[in-house]
């Protein structure tokens, strides 16, 4: 059986198929945790809270979000600028908590010379990146983004994309060497 496009997707469920809301939640529910999780400022229960929020919101208004999806990126791209806004509007209602428990365990790392960072370590320095260094960063690392596609997200040109992931890395390598 062939499996329907996205589009085809979002078509059934503006038309009112709510088995096809099924499908979108099993293509992009873990996706989205997982990019969500990438960040490392979302705990599992707040990924958790922000894709249901997301999800909430595409079938919310007669499925407006999903109306308004014009087919320019992929789908996933999209519900990640979704995921953003809803976590950034999260983040303003409320500061970030720094578990003590992260100092003492490392994070895992392929490169042996990060051997010794903890997770806290690393998330305060990402956290002390200007915003579109880090975003731009965590959208490719984190989100599995490609360069084009971050570029149609934040609407910047591809070259802006790799300019600001090349400064972010530049930057973070200096924080946690000093």
């Amino acid at each position: 059986m062939i499996e329907p496009t996205d589009l085809q997707v979002i078509g059934r469920l503006t038309a009112g198929d709510g088995a096809a809301f099924q499908i979108l939640d099993q293509r992009y529910r873990q996706r989205l945790h997982g990019f969500l999780r990438g960040r490392q400022q979302v705990t599992d229960d707040e990924a958790d809270d922000i894709v249901q929020d997301v999800f909430t919101a595409l079938v919310a208004k007669d499925a407006a979000a999903l109306k308004a999806f014009e087919g320019r990126s992929s789908l996933y791209t999209y519900l990640c600028a979704i995921s953003l806004r809803r976590a950034y509007r999260h983040f303003r209602r409320k500061p970030p908590v720094v578990d003590a428990a992260d100092d003492a365990t490392p994070e895992p790392s392929a490169d042996p010379t990060d051997a010794g960072l903890t997770a806290t370590q690393v998330r305060q320095a990402m956290t002390s990146l200007p915003e579109q260094f880090r975003t731009a960063l965590m959208l490719h690392h984190f989100g599995g983004m490609e360069y084009h596609e971050i570029a149609d997200l934040l609407g910047i040109p591809a070259n802006t994309v790799a300019t600001r992931i090349c400064r972010a890395k530049r930057r973070l390598r200096e924080l946690l060497t000093a």
